[in-house]
């Protein structure tokens, strides 16, 4: 793929995204509350008084999630992709998902899915994980013969070995040889990331075989219908973490490291 088939590739898909991209599903998960300590503990207390030492347990894990070096940039991209969302992206989808089946448009998301699974196995090769790169490629493989990709099949049998398809993609990759996460950075038109995250999605882009196959209209019209089509399984979440919240960005910024981060430590 030439440089400006890329950029022409990524341009679209943001513009359609719109910060679709905006969180993983972390629902309630990024709500936290404390109690305060009751009046009638307070009056035994001794005279070093300890009471407050249940709020001073901020982590170093608290403080990379709100590091935020590039807050400038981040809180104008954030802006702007939420008044996309809200404005275009959201009622344009609503009206598609009016005429378009729940069931059809799963199929179609699940199709973009499977159609990605080269570009998984090719990262779990690059990451030494040959044997998820297998199971990848059975997965692929018996997803398209049985259903031609519109459903997974292969989700219905348990796999020889533990299948953790979170990593297989070149951001995960960059991880695996040592590369550094980086600051929080929200993508113009897409969403919030980190640096190597940002560096991730166009790797992952060069990998995708069709549009070495395919002319660069079919490839790119095909990448931003199939954002397009599933954009309100990220939306959704989206604004439940920032329609209640008092601060929006900051709401948004700590549920994103605090899936990613909590990701990382499962793996």
């Amino acid at each position: 793929m030439s440089l400006a088939r890329l950029v022409l590739t990524v341009f679209l898909l943001f513009a359609v995204s719109a910060c679709a991209r905006q969180v993983p599903d972390t629902g309630s998960e990024a709500a936290a509350s404390v109690s305060a300590p009751e009046a009638a503990q307070t009056d035994a207390l001794p005279v070093e008084d300890n009471s407050l030492d249940d709020y001073d347990d901020y982590s170093a894990e608290d403080a990379k999630i709100a590091d935020d070096p590039l807050e400038g940039w981040n809180r104008f991209w954030f802006h702007t992709n939420d008044w996309l969302l809200q404005n275009i992206v959201k009622p344009v989808h609503k009206g598609y998902s009016f005429v378009v089946p729940a069931p059809i448009r799963s199929g179609i998301s699940t199709f973009a899915y499977n159609l990605a699974f080269p570009v998984r196995m090719i990262n779990f090769l690059l990451q030494g994980e040959f044997a998820q790169a297998g199971v990848e490629f059975d997965r692929g493989l018996v997803n398209f013969m049985v259903s031609l990709g519109f459903a997974d099949v292969a989700s219905q049998s348990k796999p020889l070995y533990e299948y953790h398809p979170e990593t297989a993609n070149f951001d995960g990759t960059l991880a695996a040889w040592g590369v550094p996460d980086g600051p929080y950075f929200i993508i113009p038109f897409l969403g919030p990331s980190t640096v190597r995250g940002a560096a991730g999605l166009g790797g992952d882009l060069f990998m995708k075989p069709q549009d070495y196959m395919l002319d660069w209209p079919v490839t790119v019209s095909s990448t931003v219908f199939f954002a397009f089509n599933s954009a309100d399984r990220l939306y959704e979440p989206y604004d439940q973490i920032t329609e209640s919240a008092l601060e929006p960005y900051s709401a948004l910024r700590n549920a994103y490291m605090s899936k990613r981060f909590q990701l990382r430590n499962r793996l």
